[in-house]
């Protein structure tokens, strides 16, 4: 076993270590779902695994096309799933220690490698002892129970000149009227089991991809109609390059996204002013922002 390093980071007390994952928190809470997704589909998004550069690329627009800033740091991964960033944290980083309360962390390949630690935790129940460099969180906090609390706690981890990167699913235009809100989810949640969906994307999803893009055609690209018609979501149609990759590839993913979509436990979406307002009030400074993809980089 390695040295453990988040003793030194945080003051909360180990459960267990099960397979080079540090457990402090051992109850899932509300992310079961996400432990199935990222179980079954635990190379989907890994660069290494499919000889493409996707997740290289949404991570550079993430750190604002500024990689070098990983270099020699200290970072903390909130969200980190099977590893999709943590490939390239392995790489940049001096120590990166990634967090998940989900099992997915029992999927993250990563966590054999020396500067690696992969925790099992609710990154807001975690106690610092000391501060990172970089706190990186992707795909998170809108899953929370209380996502301007979890927004908060993100800096009682950073050092006073050390940054936080963190984005926010944006809102819809048309609110919480988008299908996925107003009626999928609530049908899904309520009388469609997970598997069984899972089941029935896995045998059927080449030919709803097909009929969803047909749709498409018709109603002269308007996504919102064929959105309101099949509950999947198309992954090419939001992938950069998406073209590069075999249609095979593409229902994979597509897979993927419809699940997390239905699936999830919290959803809470934002508008790229409304986390913009609470940062100011919060006396944080906005360092950039990324509207398109709701990205920021922030400082104390």
């Amino acid at each position: 076993m390695k040295i453990i390093n988040s003793q030194i980071f945080f003051k909360n007390k180990i459960n267990k270590i099960l397979d080079e994952v540090i457990v402090i928190n051992n109850d899932s809470k509300f992310t079961e779902n996400f432990s199935k997704q990222w179980n079954t589909y635990k190379n989907t998004q890994i660069d290494e695994k499919n000889n493409f550069k996707i997740t290289y690329n949404f991570l550079k627009n993430l750190f604002f096309d500024d990689l070098e800033i990983l270099k020699n740091s200290n970072i903390l991964e909130i969200g980190c799933g099977s590893g999709r960033f943590t490939e390239y944290f392995y790489n940049y980083c001096k120590l990166c220690i990634s967090v998940d309360l989900s099992d997915a962390v029992f999927s993250n390949d990563y966590r054999f490698k020396p500067n690696i630690e992969v925790i099992k935790a609710d990154f807001t129940e975690l106690t610092p002892a000391d501060k990172f460099d970089i706190v990186f969180c992707r795909g998170v906090l809108q899953h929370t129970q209380n996502p301007e609390t979890s927004i908060l706690k993100l800096f009682d981890f950073i050092k006073k000149d050390g940054i936080v990167i963190f984005d926010y699913y944006l809102k819809p235009k048309i609110g919480l009227f988008h299908p996925k809100y107003l009626y999928w989810r609530p049908f899904f949640k309520r009388f469609i089991k997970y598997k069984s969906y899972e089941n029935f994307l896995s045998k059927n999803i080449y030919k709803l991809l097909k009929l969803k893009r047909f749709l498409d055609k018709v109603f002269l690209n308007k996504h919102f109609f064929s959105d309101c018609l099949i509950p999947i979501w198309d992954a090419g149609k939001i992938i950069p390059d998406s073209e590069k990759l075999s249609f095979e590839k593409i229902c994979e993913l597509s897979i993927l996204d419809t699940l997390d979509g239905l699936y999830a436990y919290y959803d809470k979406p934002k508008k790229n002013i409304e986390i913009v307002n609470f940062l100011k009030k919060n006396k944080f400074k906005i360092i950039k922002n990324n509207k398109k993809l709701n990205c920021f980089m922030v400082k104390i």
